[in-house]
């Protein structure tokens, strides 16, 4: 990867382990955010011992990182020419929106289940609300970076309180490949998009708090093909400038 390929935010790039977490899986996360945070160029290729001398370590585990990220889709490998990161196409993020549509739905009807049986109260809502509170606060001040988070955080938290560890696993695997194939990375055309988000993630608590299966499977499938058309025009622009 040259240097004219690199955009290099203050605050990305630093290995900083979690608890328990390995080298590889310290890397493959810090890899993932520098491609998703924008440090690196759109199609850029990823040498491992660029990277290995980057962060101080041996290729070994760069290249583990490197395969784990290619296996989940998340960047490509092309034999005897290395990695380089993808940019989705159409009916990929097509694909990757429906399948998420479908989890998405199956989870909020096995909360809305729980809560009508009692192993979950309103009370087990309260993570959803701050999320949204948080986003509702920030409105168009917040970063690319804390948009994509926050949003992924109210989601991923629907799918944890469904209690099915299954589909938990199922989720956490595809909401990676979508954040990856998020392509608004670059434009702030999202901003503009962010009063219907909000109106349709209140609308989705608001079905779970009543209980109302029919309601809420109405404004997710709202909510999610109304994400897909924004992913689609915002590739479709990236492509046109691309281009010029």
């Amino acid at each position: 990867m040259d240097v004219a390929s690199i955009k290099a935010p203050d605050e990305l790039g630093e290995l900083v382990g979690l608890p328990g977490e390995t080298l590889t899986a310290t890397l493959k996360r810090t890899i993932l955010e520098m491609i998703l945070f924008g440090y690196f160029a759109d199609e850029a290729r990823l040498y491992p011992h660029e990277l290995a001398e980057r962060f101080g370590v041996s290729q070994t585990p760069v290249r583990e990182a490197l395969m784990q990220l290619s296996s989940e889709g998340l960047i490509e490998a092309t034999p005897r020419r290395g990695y380089h990161i993808k940019t989705p196409t159409a009916d990929q993020v097509t694909d990757l929106w429906q399948v998420r549509c479908g989890l998405e739905t199956t989870a909020a009807e096995r909360v809305i289940a729980r809560l009508a049986a009692g192993e979950l109260s309103d009370a087990d809502l309260a993570p959803l609300e701050a999320l949204q509170r948080r986003r509702d606060t920030l409105g168009t001040r917040m970063t690319t970076k804390e948009h994509i988070e926050t949003n992924s955080a109210f989601h991923r938290a629907i799918v944890e309180l469904s209690g099915n560890r299954l589909l938990i696993a199922v989720f956490g695997s595809i909401q990676q490949q979508l954040i990856a194939a998020w392509v608004q990375r670059g434009i702030d055309s999202w901003r503009a998009r962010l009063t219907d988000d909000a109106a349709e993630h209140h609308a989705i608590m608001d079905a779970l708090k009543s209980r109302d299966v029919e309601k809420c499977r109405t404004v997710l499938a709202k909510h999610v093909g109304r994400s897909l058309g924004g992913a689609l025009a915002d590739l479709e622009f990236k492509r046109a400038a691309a281009s010029t």
